[in-house]
């Protein structure tokens, strides 16, 4: 495998048995021993490799946003060829002889060991084999996978064959209508549907309501959304389907957000506490037009958490039509300068965590715009963290 791993920096390895195991290892600059950073593991689909995958599903920027440790295993070669996962345990009719569980297992122990981590939010991704390597995670070690995120995959039919011993697992799965390597039916005698998947692991979240939607993309694609809900009202599952969606990592932009963004908003919400699966409540703060653009008269956002919740900004009350546009900058120079520069609506300083209203568009200075929210503690925000209502 001398030519599979080309990024020599993230390279690192692991003897699980007598087996020399590889994977990618990616620390985002805001890591902290003094915090616990969640992890995210994601797997290349068959033939492919850890490197090939890193830039096919590239989750660093997501990763220095959030502050997740990023993994991307290597699966070891078939003897007729091809990198490949196993995500069944070893048994005699087993296709593959190679201890994929155990080894992701003994990964996370390794990066636990070395790293702060919270081992209460480890997370898992892939795509085609990679996913249903996530699927076999989440059926045999749901010990240690608080969600999974599986991309153009399907579950092994033998992993919704038993329910006791599972404990719940949160999943938001990616499927093209169009797919023929991995149907939405399934293979008969060897790979689930999406729906019974997604059934198996409602009962054992305890997600009996569901919700179908409709959701707008690009002309000739539609995704449609069912979203498996507890009595609380908090989803544990999300099924994305994508029509005429063929096998493929998709280019989705759902609300301004991409596959990974939906992905990872969904996973950063999840935890594992003694075998249960707690889900944060997210929250919606309102921005609306103030009175005053003055920061006397300016109410502070507190406790704003970036990795739930979520600002709603109110066009019509600021007289925008349409979408309004977003960005970031770094202070308060990096603001004006963006917004002399640049038709920006709205502009975050990073640094004060002050909100932006630029009335006046590319024209010199706010207008009749001004400071509309400061956010206390000036914490981090993506796009992802704003909604144009």
């Amino acid at each position: 495998m001398k030519d599979a791993l080309q990024d020599s920096s993230l390279l690192k390895r692991l003897k699980h048995g007598k087996t020399k195991r590889e994977y990618l290892l990616y620390v985002p600059p805001t890591y902290s021993e003094r915090n616990e950073s969640p992890v995210v593991l994601n797997f290349h689909g068959f033939g492919s490799t850890a490197s090939g995958h890193l830039y096919y599903s590239d989750w660093r920027k997501l990763s220095n946003e959030h502050g997740f440790v990023l993994i991307y295993p290597q699966g070891l070669e078939l003897e007729k060829g091809g990198y490949h996962w196993n995500p069944d345990p070893i048994s005699s009719d087993s296709k593959s002889t190679s201890n994929d569980l155990g080894f992701v297992e003994k990964l996370i122990k390794k990066i636990s060991k070395k790293y702060s981590v919270d081992t209460s939010r480890i997370y898992a991704t892939g795509f085609s084999n990679g996913a249903g390597m996530a699927y076999g995670l989440a059926r045999y070690r749901s010990d240690l996978i608080a969600g999974i995120a599986p991309v153009s995959g399907l579950a092994s039919k033998k992993h919704l064959s038993k329910k006791s011993g599972v404990s719940p697992v949160g999943l938001i799965s990616f499927n093209g209508s169009e797919d023929w390597e991995r149907p939405l039916s399934g293979i008969e005698g060897y790979l689930a549907s999406v729906v019974d998947a997604s059934d198996y692991w409602s009962e054992i979240n305890d997600s009996d309501a569901n919700q179908l939607e409709a959701l707008k993309q690009s002309p000739g694609r539609r995704v449609e959304r069912t979203s498996y809900f507890r009595e609380n009202g908090l989803a544990t599952i999300k099924q994305y389907i994508i029509k005429n969606g063929g096998h493929e990592w998709f280019d989705l932009d759902i609300g301004g957000k991409n596959l990974n963004q939906l992905a990872w908003g969904f996973l950063s919400r999840l935890r594992k506490e003694n075998g249960e699966l707690v889900i944060a409540q997210d929250s919606s703060f309102d921005v609306l037009m103030p009175g005053s653009f003055r920061r006397k008269a300016i109410d502070k956002i507190i406790n704003f958490n970036s990795s739930s919740d979520t600002l709603r900004i109110d066009n019509n009350s600021f007289g925008i039509e349409g979408s309004a546009s977003f960005a970031i900058g770094k202070n308060k120079k990096v603001v004006k300068k963006k917004l002399a520069d640049k038709d920006l609506d709205f502009l975050y300083d990073q640094k004060n965590g002050n909100l932006y209203f630029n009335e006046n568009g590319s024209a010199h200075g706010f207008g009749n715009g001004g400071i509309v929210a400061i956010l206390k503690g000036a914490p981090s925000l993506t796009a992802e963290n704003v909604d144009f209502i």
